[in-house]
């Protein structure tokens, strides 16, 4: 019998090998909180924004923690890392970059946006800023299939998220791009691909996205720094023209005077206190160099600081007994949303020097016979042009990974399985999609980011679950066993959001939660 690495740590623990230690280490011993809110907020992305200013209109006071820096936006000086010439903005507290096209490039080490976690066979990509997600996200917000959506949600009603799909829409403004920016230099991609899809067969849609389109306007006509029509997106759209959440839930959240925000400040753990909770926190300079620490002690404790950030921290708080009635359902649940990237080389024709954003089209592959897939384009900005289109698939699979404890290094890892995996179905798909597109147009399948296989399946943009909905927690974000404490973010979400990007789903879900919770638990 093959043993997985999380279940030999677990042997190796209990036979006494190795330099196990004792799951709660002397330097985790937790002084007495020492300050204390009604409700803490863990995380600012797209759960904790929407949590923060639904609280906030309720007259609700809440603190929120993030462990990220604030980035403003300012016209006499670049905000954001460039794409092409990575500095210490682009990457969270490393000495290189963590995106996975191309080799790693030195940089200074900063608290920088984009975060790498590195676990055995899989590379995945969080936001680690003010704002999580919004700042490093394409700022697609596509809307699954209720066919598929049914598939992955059997438990809750398509027609009753419409209401909450509407309420983000309205927040962010989600619209496909206007064709007179469609028709310029900067989307010639777009065009090619749109062009391409069409001479294969494939079904091609306008992606919408949260993008004020005035600014793109105005870079285009020279009027503010290009930005997004050089195809920056990962690490930040310097211009503003990507809607992120500090300036929409966020910022109302702050005006209305009732979220109180920390920057810079990481939770280490969790636990129960009295008839609430406490949370540690080390407030942390711009090197990353702890300049203090915090605890907190609450009422209310909502976990938002996505699928990687509240498992650790759910997984670490039971591992050392400090909730130790979290079910065994916690950890479990994990997925990467089908993620696979291909670039196709040699296509034929020009498709521009820059490669403008955001992302436009999508291959609406739904009817795939090998299974559903959506294809969305993203743009490889490399300042020259290179006859290259780079895709990204999104599919639907039923592996499954769990996050586990190791007491050997303190730390929580990811048992992603690496045979039996479905994975390879969407591969498969991609890939003869891919193929197509080559064998009608012309095109080869390049090594950039795939390397040999063509493809990359081990970089994950789009990490959901962990504490996923109706097992770890109710349908609403309640953790079982531990009433007031909540996750509200992607950690609920079963693996995938249905063959689409995860934000507009995890956000609905977002809204949809902290309606009910504040009707029912405040």
């Amino acid at each position: 019998m093959q043993l997985s690495r999380r279940h030999f740590i677990k042997l190796a623990g209990l036979a006494g090998v190795g330099a196990v230690l004792p799951s709660c280490h002397i330097f985790d011993r937790i002084p007495p909180p020492s300050d204390h809110r009604n409700v803490i907020i863990i995380g600012s992305g797209f759960g904790g924004a929407i949590t923060g200013l639904r609280l906030a209109e309720a007259g609700i006071h809440a603190m929120m923690i993030e462990k990220g820096k604030r980035w403003e936006i300012t016209p006499d000086r670049r905000t954001f890392s460039r794409y092409i010439y990575p500095d210490g903005r682009s990457t969270w507290l490393r000495c290189a970059t963590v995106v996975p096209i191309g080799p790693p490039l030195p940089i200074n080490r900063f608290v920088g946006v984009v975060e790498g976690h590195f676990y055995r066979g899989l590379r995945v990509l969080t936001g680690s800023c003010y704002g999580g997600g919004s700042i490093v996200y394409g700022g697609l917000l596509v809307k699954p299939t209720k066919a598929l959506f049914d598939q992955v949600f059997p438990d809750i009603d398509y027609g009753e998220m419409e209401t909450y799909y509407q309420r983000v829409d309205a927040m962010l403004g989600r619209e496909p791009v206007p064709e007179d920016i469609y028709q310029t230099d900067y989307f010639t991609h777009y065009r090619v691909v749109e062009e391409q899809n069409t001479n294969a067969g494939l079904p091609t849609a306008r992606i919408k996205s949260a993008s004020d389109w005035e600014i793109v306007r105005r870079e285009i006509a020279g009027d503010v720094p290009p930005s997004i029509i050089h195809g920056e997106a990962i690490y930040g759209v310097d211009s503003g023209a990507k809607k992120s959440l500090d300036t929409s839930y966020l910022a109302q959240a702050e005006q209305s005077g009732f979220l109180e925000v920390k920057t810079l400040h990481q939770v280490k753990h969790i636990g129960k206190h009295n008839e609430g909770y406490w949370v540690q926190v080390e407030e942390i300079n711009q090197l990353g160099c702890v300049i203090k620490k915090t605890v907190y002690s609450c009422n209310y404790l909502f976990l938002a600081a996505g699928s990687i950030g509240t498992s650790n921290l759910l997984v670490k708080a039971r591992a050392k007994g400090f909730l130790p009635d979290l079910n065994d359902h916690v950890g479990q649940g994990w997925g990467n949303n089908g993620n696979v990237e291909v670039l196709r080389t040699n296509v034929g024709v020009p498709t521009g020097r820059w490669q403008g954003g955001p992302p436009a089209t999508a291959v609406v592959d739904y009817d795939n016979s090998i299974t559903p897939l959506f294809i969305e384009h993203p743009q490889l900005p490399l300042g020259f042009d290179c006859s290259c289109l780079l895709y990204f698939g999104i599919g639907v699979h039923s592996t499954k990974g769990e996050f586990f404890y190791n007491p050997i290094f303190d730390k929580v890892e990811l048992d992603w399985p690496a045979t039996n995996n479905n994975q390879e179905t969407i591969n498969q798909a991609m890939m003869n999609t891919m193929n197509l597109l080559n064998d009608v147009n012309g095109g080869e399948i390049g090594t950039l980011v795939g390397g040999s296989k063509g493809y990359q399946d081990d970089a994950v943009f789009h990490p959901l679950g962990g504490a996923v909905m109706g097992e770890a927690c109710d349908f609403f974000g309640r953790v079982k066993n531990y009433p007031h404490l909540y996750v509200n973010d992607s950690a609920l979400i079963p693996g995938s959001t249905a063959a689409a990007n995860p934000s507009f789903t995890v956000a609905a879900f977002a809204e949809r939660n902290i309606e009910t919770l504040i009707e029912e638990d405040f």
